[in-house]
């Protein structure tokens, strides 16, 4: 079952299915850019969860460079969330109504449990606010992940998108991993199986590939952009969904000719190297983690808080059962 899910079997499949054309994959030509490149990213642990509410320790933040120099790594919040539905308002609301002029949210039931995702995701979205403040008509602004997010901040990214358009800065989207798929009668894997066919039709090459009118479920309908897969290094074997804002189309190829000239790094080949550098920079340690753990331990008992509250808060009962496992 995973080799019929996984293997790819000769090309016209692909193409008869997909809607994709040979013709659609668009040759990179690397250029050299001076202006700034802004790589934002976020991060999102788990401190302790008690079923209704939980405690997540979340950073966002962004790095610079300027081609291949690294000039600065901005962390824009890091702090501790608690998610807790009551509360909710209470946390988005001001950042909303301060950074993008919203009334706030409308939180539906099905969307309690993805609340920390949630927060950070708003998290990256003031960070990405604060580039557009620092760059310059010409620059680019990077983002980890895709643009296709749910209903409860597209509202937010709307107010992103007519700022980077007013101000001439590109805004891309880049995922480092994918659900696309296609395939009529089994679900197969699109970003992977059109990496496999653009190395044969564009053999060590940088190319892209817009999934506009394609057979491929891409979301654009819902967050006013378009979704493309690219090969950002010729040396590399690694493709990524790429998300831009339709005022981009036009300049897409330009755009990614001036990111293929600075990721080829050894580092993380085929990779935007500033996007790998804000992973680097902003990510949360297991260690970091238990660290904050440990404090909020020993906050809590010094507030008066039992030994047998602090494990009711803390311990997960799978951990007893696993404890238990020799018996």
């Amino acid at each position: 079952m995973i080799r019929d899910h996984i293997s790819l079997d000769g090309i016209d499949r692909y193409l008869a299915e997909t809607g994709v054309q040979e013709s659609d994959f668009v040759l990179v030509e690397p250029s050299d850019f001076t202006g700034e490149i802004f790589a934002v990213d976020g991060s999102n642990v788990s401190i302790c969860n008690w079923s209704m509410a939980s405690v997540n320790l979340i950073r966002a933040g962004y790095a610079v460079y300027r081609g291949r120099v690294w000039r600065r790594t901005v962390i824009t919040f890091d702090d501790v969330f608690m998610a807790d539905a009551k509360l909710c308002r209470n946390m988005f609301d001001p950042y909303l109504e301060q950074f993008f002029g919203l009334k706030g949210i409308d939180l539906k039931e099905s969307d309690l449990d993805r609340l920390s995702s949630y927060y950070r995701e708003l998290q990256e979205y003031v960070a990405i606010n604060e580039t557009l403040g620092e760059a310059h008509a010409g620059d680019i602004i990077l983002y980890d992940g895709s643009f296709d997010v749910f209903e409860l901040l597209r509202g937010a990214l709307a107010v992103i998108f007519a700022r980077a358009e007013e101000k001439g800065v590109a805004l891309l989207a880049v995922a480092k991993s994918s659900s696309l798929f296609w395939g009529e009668e089994i679900t197969l894997p699109f970003v992977q199986h059109t990496s496999t066919i653009g190395s044969g039709l564009l053999p060590e090459a940088a190319w892209y590939l817009s999934l506009k009118d394609k057979k491929v479920d891409a979301g654009q309908g819902r967050w006013n952009g378009e979704t493309y897969v690219v090969r950002f290094c010729g040396e590399s074997e690694h493709d990524f969904r790429v998300d831009a804002p339709l005022f981009l189309q036009d300049e897409m190829g330009s755009v990614l000719g001036k990111l293929a000239a600075y990721s080829c790094s050894s580092e993380c080949l085929g990779y935007p190297h500033a996007l790998f550098r804000a992973h680097r920079d902003i990510r949360i340690t297991e260690q970091e983690g238990a660290a904050v753990r440990q404090r909020l331990m020993a906050r809590l008992l010094e507030s008066g808080m039992t030994h047998s509250e602090i494990r009711m808060l803390m311990q997960d009962f799978h951990d007893i059962l696993e404890m238990r496992s020799g018996f």
